[in-house]
């Protein structure tokens, strides 16, 4: 409901309606944006220049399991490392909500989001939960998070790409501070 994340979610209706129609951009409104709040999700974009340039979003999906979702990225700022830097607050963002393992979906047409993944340790699982067989374009992916060394590298530059966790006003978040500059280790999820 922040208005830094209406690029992001607009941004993701249009390439979903684009590359599989109307009814998998529709996904967009199956959850509440209760489901991304403190304590169990985070809602995170990457601003540059006060822009939002990508962004993503975890919610718990089990027991110790949590899911990523809302992964964007501005396609003017593609291939600058923001997916990934949004990626590596996730998890981190995880380990602190005590999650052992990341699970995500995305379509078999996002190459770019498959390559992120798998070269962050994501391995292709089954599709699970509402995926499994209703849409044959999906491909689902798990990671397990059980030690630091298994969280994504955040190997690129520390630039000033702020992240920021969406929804602050709410008061599960109180307390939290302010965002910090990426490549810092500190983040609002």
């Amino acid at each position: 409901t922040h208005p830094a994340a209406a690029p992001l979610l607009a941004g993701l209706r249009h390439e979903y309606h684009r590359d599989y129609g109307r009814e998998v951009a529709a996904e967009l409104d199956l959850y509440s944006p209760i489901e991304f709040l403190p304590p169990g999700g985070a809602f995170l974009i990457a601003e540059e220049a006060g822009m939002t340039v990508a962004g993503g979003a975890l919610r718990r999906l089990g027991d110790g399991v949590g899911e990523i979702k809302r992964m964007w990225t501005s396609p003017a700022h593609l291939g600058r490392g923001h997916a990934r830097r949004v990626l590596v607050a996730l998890e981190q963002a995880a380990v602190r909500r005590g999650y052992h393992t990341l699970r995500l979906e995305t379509g078999n047409l996002q190459l770019a989001a498959i390559a992120l993944y798998t070269s962050a340790g994501y391995t292709e699982v089954q599709p699970y939960g509402r995926y499994f067989s209703e849409h044959p374009r999906c491909v689902c992916y798990e990671k397990r998070l059980d030690a630091r060394n298994d969280l994504a590298p955040d190997t690129l530059d520390g630039r000033q790409v702020r992240v920021r966790q969406m929804l602050q006003h709410h008061p599960l978040n109180a307390g939290l501070g302010k965002g910090a500059p990426l490549g810092t280790g500190r983040y609002d999820a």
